[in-house]
């Protein structure tokens, strides 16, 4: 037995060696064959690299250059070579010149002008309130005039969009509006800016009295005879007393904020309108987006006008708010319990009614088909905004006793009032509620969205971007609560605005992720696909057009704020 191993081993051991043997005999046959191999590479590389220039590093990832110019599969070629990128943009045209003139004299009338209208009217400076609606009206028209132009110059590249119809409703309704304004300021018995800055400075003086009988009415001619001066009021006076006159008031009333909110719905759909957005099936994914960004986006610029010091009157600006006996109760104080509504009553409401009707929107795009495993994903959302919405309304009535009792106390540890002016308060509120639900929802809606896979690189990282700006709002939002719940405020500062620096980030994430839920639909993501737009980019472009529009919106506050002082000053005087 040990023979036959020894001979195996000797075996195995001869036949290496032979192979070794012949290895190197082929090599050595091989040296020359190799040699003149060797050479003809390094003259063919020597020669190559001359024409090349050196750079440190060579980008090996295809991110920012059109797609067409990255590795495709075969079908995916044959769909962006047959991509329409035809728009109102770039469509053949005579007086494209129109269009740029409808689009910059449209943002200047809704974004600079509008505005401005709203805070003169808010306090009631009815002369400088006509001018400036005046002018914003005529830009109105101008602007409606050049897409008339154009829109008659190029063929129908999307036929029955939404924009035609809206730009007749926009005609009709800014010339009711003026029409409406100008009977509305007739009245003689409406409060002229010196009344309304008197009252809100309480101060009386004979001055005053002068100056208010001087100045009663803005549409007084001041050199007139007396005479003629009494007939125009005794003009308007009757103009006061007409039905016209009250249906005038009841229309204006509406259009003055309804316009305001129709303008947040007329430009995202300009803007889906002219790059040619939504045609076909695709309008549903479309509008999911539009419409859910701008939620959110609206959510975030009414933070910032709390921040501003809007909704005081109603202490909606973490602003402490009391309600005597001897004070006026209107229709919806008589519904409320000893704790007044708070800013989150309401946005617990619109969440509870915003994932009712979301139930049925998302199958839209497949309505008569099965239920797909994505609709039953987007409808499950809608089932948590349902679920958080009703539980943020209860938690609301049970805080109700909270409330009361937390502003009382803040009152009476102030040391301002007497035990008699505390006790005829029936209705109180410190301006908010612990009430975490509605920072659940968007904390969820966040979580969920930035890890939502999508068909395309490109549209998973929009969503993930923006579902973690809003749950970084949540988190500052959460701050905000225990600041408030920590601070404690002299009787001075009850009834102010409290301005909790949190909020500032909350309004911000909220503005920046709104539009990026918006840019996040499938028809923006694919022509950001065509021409190589990468995430990082739509970011920084978001990012500048977020804080452009909250130094204007803050600009436009803080001029409402400098008007305020400014006449209260000279009603003193």
């Amino acid at each position: 037995m040990k023979f036959t191993q020894l001979l195996l081993y000797v075996i195995l051991l001869s036949g290496y060696s032979l192979a070794e043997m012949d290895s190197h005999h082929n090599m050595d046959m091989g040296d020359d064959t190799n040699n003149d191999n060797g050479n003809e590479i390094a003259a063919t590389t020597e020669n190559s690299t001359e024409s090349l220039e050196p750079i440190p590093h060579v980008m090996k990832h295809m991110h920012g250059v059109p797609i067409l110019e990255t590795h495709l599969l075969p079908e995916e070629r044959l769909y962006w070579e047959n991509y329409n990128t035809t728009t109102y943009f770039t469509v053949e045209s005579s007086h494209r010149p129109a269009l740029y003139l409808h689009i910059v004299s449209g943002l200047i009338a809704i974004v600079v002008m509008y505005p401005i209208c709203l805070i003169l009217n808010n306090l009631n400076m009815g002369k400088s309130y006509m001018i400036s609606l005046l002018v914003h009206t005529g830009t109105i028209m101008f602007s409606l005039l050049n897409y008339s132009i154009f829109i008659n110059s190029i063929p129908d590249l999307y036929p029955g969009n939404a924009y035609n119809k809206m730009i007749i409703i926009l005609f009709v309704s800014t010339i009711l509006q003026l029409i409406f304004a100008f009977i509305k300021n007739i009245d003689p018995g409406k409060p002229n800016r010196s009344e309304y800055f008197q009252l809100a400075t309480a101060v009386n003086s004979s001055d005053d009295d002068d100056r208010e009988e001087e100045e009663q009415n803005d549409f007084t001619v001041e050199k007139a005879p007396t005479n003629f001066q009494s007939k125009i009021r005794k003009f308007r006076t009757w103009v006061s007393q007409t039905i016209f006159y009250k249906i005038s008031k009841i229309g204006f009333n509406l259009l003055n904020w309804g316009h305001f909110f129709y303008y947040l719905i007329l430009v995202p759909t300009g803007v889906a309108t002219f790059c040619v957005y939504g045609k076909g099936s695709t309008v549903f994914n479309l509008l999911a987006h539009f419409i859910k960004g701008g939620v959110f986006f609206s959510y975030g610029i009414m933070i910032l006008a709390r921040y501003s010091g809007s909704f005081v009157n109603k202490g909606w600006a973490w602003n402490h708010k009391y309600i005597s006996r001897t004070e006026k109760q209107g229709f919806w104080f008589s519904l409320q319990n000893k704790g007044l509504w708070t800013m989150e009553l309401i946005e617990s409401s619109l969440i509870l009614f915003y994932g009712s009707t979301n139930i049925f929107l998302e199958h839209l795009s497949n309505a008569g088909g099965e239920w797909s495993p994505k609709d039953l994903q987007h409808v499950s959302i809608a089932f948590i905004f349902i679920g958080c919405g009703l539980c943020g309304v209860i938690t609301e009535l049970k805080l109700q006793d909270w409330r009361y009792e937390a502003a009382i106390a803040a009152l009476e540890k102030s040391g301002s009032t007497t035990t008699e002016e505390v006790s005829n308060i029936i209705k109180a509120s410190p301006g908010f509620s612990p009430n975490p639900f509605p920072i659940i929802t968007i904390f969820w809606t966040g979580y969920l969205m930035s890890n939502h896979q999508q068909a395309s690189e490109l549209s998973t990282e929009i969503h993930t971007q923006w579902g973690n700006i809003f749950v970084g709002g949540c988190a500052f939002r959460l701050l905000t609560y225990m600041m408030l719940l920590l601070s404690s405020k002299t009787s001075k500062d009850l009834s102010r605005p409290s301005r909790p620096i949190t909020e500032l980030v909350v309004s911000f994430c909220l503005l920046c992720g709104g539009v990026m839920f918006m840019e996040s639909t499938d028809p923006v993501v694919l022509s950001y696909e065509y021409y190589g737009f990468t995430s990082m980019f739509i970011l920084n472009i978001t990012l500048g057009f977020t804080t452009l529009l909250m130094a204007w919106q803050m600009l436009l506050f803080a001029f409402k704020d400098w008007l305020k002082q400014k006449y209260a000053r000279e009603s003193i005087v």
